[in-house]
């Protein structure tokens, strides 16, 4: 049974693990993953580290982190990785999930490995810390009640059309404009709802608008909401989302959508091809003309 080595508080307990593969090959990361979370909760059983959850999602800015464990003490919450091979690809991906733990203050990586990470020059990472390529969403049959909204102020004077939310939902609108349809199909695959994007574009035949109560990173609930006029909007739980989060997931959104642009080719289009990003502008007019609206606490809400 083998010691860890960790940056972890000097008050936590010790972490010893055997019949592990000293590997960071994805065919033995799963099975690493799971001998360590074992041992982490038998270590640390009874002492002042709580463990929370396994296998979790964590969403930033720069896209979702898979995060082995989370675990709390008195001084908060951190998440846990486990490098069974500490060599220098393991020391560059820790390099670059600390590197996005500064910039977005989203999570608080700690590592556990055979040997001291930090002392080992480390190589760019095989593969990216955050990913980019879904949005690790799931239905939810059983939504929460209460108040959604694509964007709600959480201070005084906080504007909708100064906020960042207003920015990426922009930036959205204009990246997926004419392709509406299919991009809300995306969705709907992850979910696995349908088995293609005709199978969408048939139900959207007529027009109409379809709700999805969903299930977020991190537990969060929240509404996808589709509609020709409008387009594609996520409507989250004003009580168990944040501010920062809401952004977060909206930039993994847009960040889903680049990718999926990249690996289809796209028809040209023209403003009058999208309805949605017409409605979005009225949407900036009227709020810029009326200040009333301009100060406006709630935008698309929905109550369950």
């Amino acid at each position: 049974m083998e010691e860890l080595i960790t940056n972890a508080p000097a008050s936590w307990p010790t972490v010893r693990l055997k019949g592990f593969v000293p590997s960071n090959r994805p065919e033995h990361r799963k099975a690493n993953q799971l001998h360590f979370a074992t041992a982490v909760e038998s270590s640390f059983r009874g002492s002042e580290v709580q463990v929370l959850e396994a296998d979790v999602i964590r969403i930033t800015p720069g896209g979702a982190v898979q995060v082995p464990l989370r675990v709390r003490d008195k001084e908060g919450e951190y998440d846990l990785f486990f490098y069974a091979d500490p060599d220098p690809e393991a020391a560059g991906h820790y390099e670059a999930l600390q590197a996005l733990a500064r910039k977005t203050g989203r999570f608080r990586p700690i590592f556990y490995s055979t040997d001291d990470l930090t002392l080992i020059y480390p190589d760019p990472p095989a593969e990216p810390v955050a990913r980019r390529d879904r949005l690790y969403v799931s239905a939810s049959l059983f939504p929460t009640k209460g108040q959604y909204a694509m964007w709600w102020a959480e201070r005084p004077g906080e504007r909708f059309l100064l906020s960042r939310t207003y920015e990426i939902y922009d930036r959205i609108y204009h990246e997926v404009a004419g392709l509406e349809t299919s991009a809300f199909a995306q969705i709907l695959l992850e979910l696995e709802m349908i088995q293609d994007e005709e199978e969408f574009a048939l139900m959207t035949s007529v027009p109409s608008r379809i709700e999805i109560p969903l299930l977020g990173p991190e537990g969060v609930p929240m509404v996808a909401s589709f509609s020709p006029d409008r387009g594609i909007r996520f409507h989250l739980h004003m009580r168990h989302a944040t501010s920062e989060y809401r952004d977060a997931f909206l930039e993994l959104f847009l960040a889903r959508m680049k990718l999926w642009k990249k690996e289809r080719p796209t028809p040209r289009f023209t403003i009058a091809d999208s309805p949605p990003l017409n409605w979005w502008r009225g949407l900036w007019k009227r709020l810029q003309g009326n200040e009333e609206e301009q100060t406006a606490e709630v935008v698309g809400s929905l109550s369950r």
